[in-house]
């Protein structure tokens, strides 16, 4: 988070207060605040910034982007906000835009090591290993250490092998109200190049419900096995995640969904549900 001394004073302080809530963990008090210091004084790039930055760490990616093109409109050298948006972009599968974000911070900061590390990370995504493996080496030689690991697996054959899978979009929807939310047809995403996880939580990263707006979703454990050749002793796991979402009549709705990063098949948006960018 950043700070200023050019708010006026009435702005200044919902933006601290705001800055209180945001440190605390409290984003969902931390943006009313923001929004109470932009509606007296729409100059300052800071509280646009730092809105936009507590609404993606809400997941609310959507509502996030319009914050950082403000911020980069009044501030269009900001290189944070370059990096930022390009985080955004690449979580709403703009990814072309995402990596000319990412380019033009380093344009910016030629030794900026945050964003060839995340440009690196699309280029993994994408599957251009050469690009990513760059990215993640002059990440590592600007001194961000946990490149390393990344580097390590540039040394491999393949940076994704190809029992990895990247989870760039969702184009398929479920025909039925089973798909996911029974242990007999679960999600199954693979294992993607940042191992555990992380494909899970990029699949449901992916999904809106019926008001457009991003799932939430929380880790309840593990609940059953299933026969996988490709789980440890022939055996597959089932993740449980909590999603909380609005229904058709805006009710707030709480669901299970089953998921597995031992197998892949190919996904599917469950049934009432819809992705990014779909009407």
């Amino acid at each position: 988070m950043v700070t200023s001394k050019i708010l006026c004073q009435d702005a200044k302080s919902f933006y601290d207060q705001g800055m209180v809530k945001a440190y605390a963990g409290k984003l969902e008090e931390a943006i009313a605040f923001f929004d109470k210091s932009i509606e007296l004084d729409q100059s300052v790039y800071v509280v646009w910034f730092n809105r936009g930055m507590a609404k993606a760490m809400l997941n609310d990616y959507e509502g996030a982007l319009p914050d950082y093109e403000q911020t980069l409109k009044l501030y269009p050298l900001y290189k944070a906000g370059y990096l930022n948006r390009g985080t955004v972009k690449k979580h709403l599968t703009d990814y072309d835009a995402a990596i000319a974000d990412y380019s033009y911070s380093i344009q910016l900061d030629p030794n900026y090591a945050d964003a060839f590390y995340n440009r690196g990370l699309v280029y993994e995504m994408l599957d251009k290993k050469d690009s990513a493996c760059a990215d993640f080496k002059k990440a590592r030689k600007n001194g961000l250490k946990y490149a390393d690991q990344k580097i390590e697996k540039c040394k491999e054959n393949s940076l994704t092998p190809n029992n990895y899978f990247s989870i760039l979009r969702l184009t398929k929807t479920a025909e039925n109200d089973k798909y996911g939310f029974t242990r007999e047809d679960p999600i199954k995403v693979g294992c993607g190049p940042n191992g555990g996880p992380a494909n899970q939580e990029a699949y449901l990263d992916l999904l809106r419900d019926k008001q457009g707006k991003a799932v939430k979703y929380r880790r309840l454990g593990s609940c059953c096995m299933y026969d996988s050749p490709n789980g440890l002793f022939g055996k597959g796991r089932l993740d449980q995640y909590e999603i909380l979402y609005r229904n058709n009549n805006n009710k707030e709705v709480k669901s299970i969904l089953y998921i597995s990063f031992d197998d892949y098949e190919e996904l599917k948006i469950p049934f009432g549900f819809k992705t990014i960018g779909q009407k």
